[in-house]
């Protein structure tokens, strides 16, 4: 630790409060630079917050930060006591001249791996803008909460009680939602971008690679993407990529990140390409490439590589619903319907993969698939078929 932090708990008499207070009581324990105290105020009880030493805290756990979310307790300790974060000087001068007064609220399950990332965003909000605050709500804690603003996916993020965002997110992407004038700033910077011999559309891990081919040949190389990383982000267990036996879609897209850098590739992220103009038509010669927020950029040579999506049934109500009960994530949400009885859309891999983690947390699981059998692998259709609680329709 940098400085000298305070732990400032604001509890009840439940037995989650007790799990909370020994938790503050052991990381008070671990250093001289860390103080407990028990006299919170915070209306959430229980919770706690983390301060520097005679200040009052503006980041503020509200549920036990385990499972994945261990990691937003640990860079919120560090960080809060002056450690500074992996991100450029001009992130966080764009957090410091946000001009907001407000509380933000990020609901979480403890096993959701999209969670930590807007937890975290949040959390240097907090620490870098004094007008902010920002608090993890563990659904898991605080269910009658949950069922009030009839949250069934998450992460799902408020400010000031009014929902602004649900979903895996990044700092910047936060960023871009609460300042107002940045797709401004963006276009300005992205217009006065010389001209590329390749620019890549599409950041997942297709677009990656043609990054770093065009890159090892010496040649001037950007990305654009929507969100880096691509679908990926939302995958947990990766298992079938040669000489990694397992990792994760969020641990692989950042090492994929690193690599593609790593030969100095432009990566514009957060940008959606709204128009494209062939070489024959443009004036220079070079193809021109229009963004949404505006701005256009030139290049010898493009490469598509746009990736694909979750798939839509196109239903009724299924737009509706999205986030209220029709998800895409079991990690995430399932435990939000824990006890419930449950649908699974789809008898490939995926499909069958979400029905045999759900099948741990909730009552039932019925599959639907349109084909007349299923399309997964013969270890998954197994281990479906030998849990109690599943049925499958085609």
């Amino acid at each position: 630790l940098e400085s000298p932090i305070e732990l400032v708990a604001a509890l009840d008499e439940s037995d989650k409060a007790a799990k909370i207070k020994e938790l503050v009581t052991e990381i008070a324990e671990l250093s001289d630079q860390v103080t407990a105290r028990f006299d919170g105020s915070n209306a959430r009880r229980p919770s706690f917050g983390v301060a520097k030493a005679g200040e009052q805290p503006r980041v503020f756990f509200a549920g036990l930060p385990m499972g994945h979310e261990f990691t937003s307790l640990i860079l919120a300790l560090l960080q809060v006591s002056g450690y500074a974060p992996k991100v450029s000087d001009e992130v966080l001068n764009q957090i410091k001249g946000l001009n907001l007064k407000s509380n933000f609220d990020v609901f979480v399950s403890l096993s959701c791996h999209n969670c930590p990332d807007v937890v975290q965003a949040l959390n240097l909000i907090a620490i870098y803008n004094p007008d902010a605050t920002a608090t993890m709500i563990d659904g898991g804690f605080f269910q009658e909460e949950v069922e009030e603003r009839k949250i069934l996916a998450v992460p799902m993020l408020f400010q000031d009680n009014e929902h602004i965002g649900q979903g895996r997110m990044t700092l910047e992407e936060i960023i871009a939602k609460l300042d107002s004038n940045s797709a401004e700033k963006d276009a300005a910077l992205l217009n006065a971008k010389d001209a590329f011999d390749v620019l890549v559309i599409g950041g997942g891990p297709a677009g990656g690679t043609a990054a770093i081919y065009a890159a090892r040949k010496g040649i001037k190389t950007g990305i654009v993407a929507e969100r880096f990383g691509g679908q990926v982000m939302d995958t947990m267990d990766i298992e079938n990529f040669t000489t990694i036996k397992k990792t994760v879609g969020p641990k692989f897209a950042q090492d994929m990140e690193a690599h593609v850098r790593e030969y100095g590739v432009d990566i514009m992220n957060l940008q959606r390409v709204s128009k494209i103009t062939g070489a024959d038509q443009t004036a220079n010669g070079l193809v021109e490439v229009e963004l949404e927020n505006g701005a256009k950029l030139e290049s010898k040579t493009i490469i598509l590589s746009t990736g694909a999506r979750w798939r839509e049934m196109n239903v009724p109500g299924e737009a509706e619903y999205r986030t209220r009960g029709v998800a895409y994530c079991p990690h995430c949400d399932g435990p939000l319907f824990k006890g419930k009885r449950v649908a699974v859309i789809g008898g490939g891999n995926s499909g069958v993969e979400a029905a045999i983690d759900l099948a741990g947390i909730v009552e039932h699981v019925t599959l639907v698939e349109f084909d007349t059998k299923l399309r997964a692998d013969q270890v998954l259709q197994d281990k479906l078929n030998s849990l109690s609680n599943t049925t499958v329709i085609t």
